[in-house]
């Protein structure tokens, strides 16, 4: 041990003791429709293709802000207005083909 001539010790012991740390879970962000939500609005029903991108558009908005619940609540609403737009693009598409198929055949003939 080193003094400092008056016969104590110039060393310190100094403990050092990490805080203790929190754990925060961060939930996992919502799905994005964005993309599915833009290809049934350009191939689908567009009105419900277009409110889905909506829904999408604001559930990022609200993950973004923190508000976890919210955005996955408008993310469902996203999917659900994509599979709706899906149905009836594909009904329209199948009642169009039935018209061409009868009006080519019918009264064209």
């Amino acid at each position: 041990m080193a003094g400092n001539g008056n016969g104590q010790s110039s060393w310190s012991t100094n403990v050092v003791a990490p805080q203790a740390m929190t754990m925060t879970h961060v939930p996992p962000p919502p799905e994005d429709y964005t993309f599915r939500a833009l290809i049934v609005t350009f191939l689908c029903f567009w009105p419900l293709g277009l409110y889905a991108y909506l829904k999408a558009s604001e559930a990022k908005k609200s993950y973004q802000m923190g508000d976890n619940e919210t955005a996955h609540a408008l993310a469902d609403q996203a999917r659900q207005f994509t599979n709706f737009s899906i149905i009836v693009g594909i009904v329209s598409y199948v009642f169009l083909f039935i018209f061409l198929i009868i009006y080519y055949t019918v009264i064209l003939f």
